[in-house]
């Protein structure tokens, strides 16, 4: 399973300092000393080494090139296109309606309040259409429903992908390959002793799936180790995980590669004998410690609707959108619209130039037909990998695998910097952005 594995801010966002509900004053408050406040989200992002950031690929980079605004000045805003296996069909699409020059000369023809940006081709499905819907470009993919989501198996053989993640998988093989001939003989002792019990052999079946790691263990691992901090500071009898189980919208939410996403399984706990129990009210790892398993039959994670997120519009389902028209989200976040629409990325750089837009005054904040001119052209979209070198913008996201944006996280939900007094103890997915910035040329 994925999940809380996959991320560090799944391992260390939210927790509150152990100590800090029960320490004594300290020497300084004892003698009348104001205490240094505690570091900010955004001094712990400064602070953070070089190696903590990720270069985002070229390939994965939009450039949108609007109009410059009333008093003459440029106006770009860039977007990072979401990895694989999220919304892969449509993020191809969006390359190549890139790459063939569709969306040069469209515009935003949306702008609703607390809601969302929306842009396209003005003639296409609109009622103030004032001439003919440009053609869209051959090789167009058309997606299913069911890509709104992706297996969790599915995601685990992505991640896996990464070298991080190669190298830590590589590490408990060796480990495993280690204790195997061990447990390996002794399951054989076991299972040719003629007074062995039927309980014994299945012992000694977990015993070798758990030196495999073919199953779950009672001894957390690093990763685990870390999670208690933000499970324990935050967990509720009814959400023993803590943050990760308190999502309104959704059973279970993390960060993964710097990416906000929700979860939903379904499966049954067992005990030792494979007995169906209720589910125990603690951490998994401790539960699995104490013989029980939990049995998931399927399990789904997706992409999350938080602001500044990007979306593919559509048409009454079953229309799943081929990524002509695109919208962002400008205000709280419509959690609603998770795996209802496609999502395909983020803006990261210039979102100022879209949240401040005029709103319109139709339907869903359409621009009206004596408003048109309030539309704002889009006069170029460019993927960055296609720019001279010297032209291409580079960035970087903070690892959400790192410890500075475990760091970054917590101090995101239990604020202890100078203007704050209490300490929230836990945060929305969406109150989580993660650090993006500009790479300075030639690094």
């Amino acid at each position: 399973m994925i999940k809380p594995l996959l991320s560090l801010v799944a391992a260390l966002a939210l927790a509150p300092p152990l100590a800090a509900q029960d320490a004594p004053p300290s020497s300084s408050a004892a003698v009348g000393q104001k205490e240094t406040p505690a570091p900010s989200p955004g001094e712990i992002v400064a602070a953070a080494a070089p190696e903590d950031w990720v270069r985002i690929a070229p390939e994965d980079l939009l450039v949108m090139t609007l109009a410059p605004d009333s008093e003459g000045n440029a106006r770009q805003v860039m977007i990072q296109l979401m990895p694989a296996p999220f919304s892969q069909g449509w993020v191809e699409n969006i390359r190549l309606l890139t790459r063939s020059g569709w969306y040069d000369n469209i515009s935003v023809n949306r702008v609703q309040d607390n809601y969302v940006v929306q842009w396209g081709d003005p003639n296409y499905d609109n009622p103030e259409a004032t001439g003919e819907a440009k053609p869209l470009p051959e090789g167009l993919k058309v997606m299913g429903e069911e890509e709104y989501k992706v297996d969790a198996d599915i995601l685990s053989e992505a991640d896996s992908q990464y070298p991080d993640a190669s190298d830590e998988k590589s590490a408990i093989l060796a480990v495993a390959e280690t204790e195997m001939a061990t447990v390996a003989a002794e399951v054989e002792r076991v299972f040719q002793d003629p007074n062995s019990t039927e309980t014994e052999h299945e012992a000694a079946i977990m015993k070798l799936l758990l030196a495999a790691g073919l199953a779950p263990s009672g001894e957390p691992s690093e990763r685990e180790k870390l999670a208690m901090l933000s499970i324990t500071a935050t967990q509720t009898p009814a959400a023993p995980e803590g943050w990760h189980e308190r999502d309104s919208y959704a059973a279970w939410t993390e960060i993964w590669r710097g990416w906000p996403l929700a979860n939903r399984e379904v499966g049954k706990w067992v005990d030792e004998d494979g007995n169906e129990v209720a589910r125990p009210m603690m951490p998994k790892h401790e539960a699995y410690g104490l013989g029980y398993y939990h049995d998931v039959s399927e399990s789904w994670f997706w992409p999350t609707h938080c602001y500044g997120m990007v979306g593919v519009g559509r048409n009454l389902s079953p229309d799943t959108g081929s990524g002509a028209e695109l919208y962002t989200v400008i205000g709280h976040a419509p959690r609603h619209l998770d795996r209802n629409i496609a999502l395909v990325g983020r803006v990261i750089e210039g979102m100022e130039h879209l949240s401040s837009l005029p709103r319109g005054k139709g339907d869903l904040g359409f621009y009206a037909d004596f408003e048109t001119h309030k539309r704002t052209p889009i006069l170029s979209v460019r993927v960055a990998s296609d720019l001279p070198s010297d032209e291409r913008p580079q960035f970087q996201y903070l690892s959400t695998e790192s410890e500075s944006f475990a760091k970054y996280a917590e101090a995101r939900a239990n604020r202890r910097d100078a203007f704050f007094i209490t300490p929230a103890g836990g945060a929305d997915i969406c109150n989580i952005p993660v650090p993006v910035q500009r790479m300075a040329t030639g690094d």
